[in-house]
């Protein structure tokens, strides 16, 4: 039997999964801690099981996840795993393609590794990795601005020289696409209505709206790579360009300089101290000046992208939560759209505290645009595309 390994290697965490054809056998979720690095596992209905890890073994953790496969009796042996497939965040035209993972591929990856620095060296580890513990496995790079690729030219297009767009294949690709692809399907069950107009709001730690038209992306609000856009954990988003040289030039930092700076001293942890929403909203409840601001600067910004693309997309039939934030913080949801109840965006208080990652609907019954809260399923979507292969 032939199984397929998801890897979703993200910029603070990463997720693998096993599959056999389409049933899920395995999965497993890793992130820092303030103690260190844990390791969740879950296999099908069962309760969910964490393992403290240390550097080493978070930065070995493929080889960790399959051992516990192999140990759970899903897996004989490494050699079972016919396909790995990777969740691959990087800009450019090329990377708006699923494709497999050759020589070619890894060295125009490796290029754009000081362009995308919270994303592409971990993608490089993984692959590393995996070719070193599954070296007959087929590996295949399924792109995260894939379904972006329908976005309109007056989207897509920055007003730069159009010579220098081509020739530096500079335009707005767009991320997070795979989590948007992958709750769209989902949200027209849960809300039980064909839905043509949506807003996709992903907020973990990495954070974009996306407008949705029958389907398609129309615009979304991550550019060229992923720092851009709204602010985030450790991202500042979109700065002006005036702000941006003036700090380059007041720091005396060079553009690689710059970038891990914007990428990663900058959002809430600029703002702050601290990247992590759950902590923010925790501090901001007792009272906490600094987190009162972030949140509230976070929250604008949000607010700000979703009255957008209402303008843009002419109303909206939904409003889609997803990724890890806004599934697990029913703070979080109201503090973002209450304040909206004069676009007809409703929120049911009673709904919205009762949902914790799970699938439902949390606006009130006369809301003019239902919202909806929909678990991001990117492994799934990852899978899917894989089979093209």
């Amino acid at each position: 039997m032939a199984f397929t390994l998801i890897i979703n290697p993200g910029s603070s965490s990463k997720k693998f999964a096993l599959f056999s054809e389409r049933t899920l056998l395995l999965e497993a979720y890793v992130e820092r801690l303030a103690e260190g690095y844990e390791m969740c596992t879950t296999i099908g209905n069962e309760q969910q099981k964490c393992d403290l890890l240390n550097r080493d073994e978070y930065d070995g953790s493929v080889r960790q996840f399959l051992d516990t496969a192999i140990s759970r009796g899903l897996l004989t042996a490494y050699s079972d795993v016919a396909k790995v497939a990777l969740r691959v965040v990087a800009p450019g035209t090329y990377f708006q393609q699923h494709r497999l993972i050759d020589g070619e591929y890894v060295s125009k990856l490796s290029a754009l590794s000081k362009v995308v620095p919270l994303h592409i060296p971990h993608l490089e580890q993984e692959i590393v990795a995996t070719e070193k513990i599954l070296p007959q496995a087929k590996l295949i790079g399924i792109s995260d601005s894939a379904f972006h690729a329908s976005l309109p030219d007056v989207t897509r297009r920055y007003s730069i020289p159009e010579y220098d767009a081509a020739q530096f294949d500079i335009y707005h690709f767009g991320y997070h696409g795979l989590s948007v692809a992958s709750v769209l399907g989902r949200a027209a069950v849960v809300a039980d209505t064909p839905l043509h107009k949506i807003i996709v709001c992903h907020i973990g730690s990495g954070v974009s709206v996306t407008a949705v038209k029958d389907g398609k992306s129309i615009d979304t609000t991550m550019g060229y790579a992923p720092g851009s856009g709204l602010l985030m954990g450790t991202r500042a988003g979109d700065l002006p360009t005036g702000a941006l040289l003036s700090l380059m030039q007041q720091k005396n930092l060079k553009p690689v300089d710059a970038l891990v700076y914007l990428q990663t001293q900058s959002g809430l942890k600029g703002l702050t101290g601290e990247s992590d929403l759950r902590i923010l909203l925790d501090r901001r409840s007792q009272g906490d000046q600094k987190a009162t601001t972030a949140i509230d600067v976070f929250i604008y910004h949000l607010q700000k992208a979703i009255g957008g693309y209402l303008a843009i997309l002419g109303g909206a039939d939904a409003i889609i939560l997803t990724a890890t934030a806004s599934q697990r913080s029913p703070q979080l949801r109201q503090l973002l759209l209450e304040p909206l109840a004069h676009l007809g965006i409703i929120l049911d208080i009673e709904k919205n505290d009762a949902i914790i990652n799970r699938d439902a609907i949390i606006s009130a019954a006369d809301s003019a645009v239902k919202v909806l809260v929909v678990k991001t399923a990117e492994a799934e979507e990852v899978l899917k595309n894989s089979e093209l292969f």
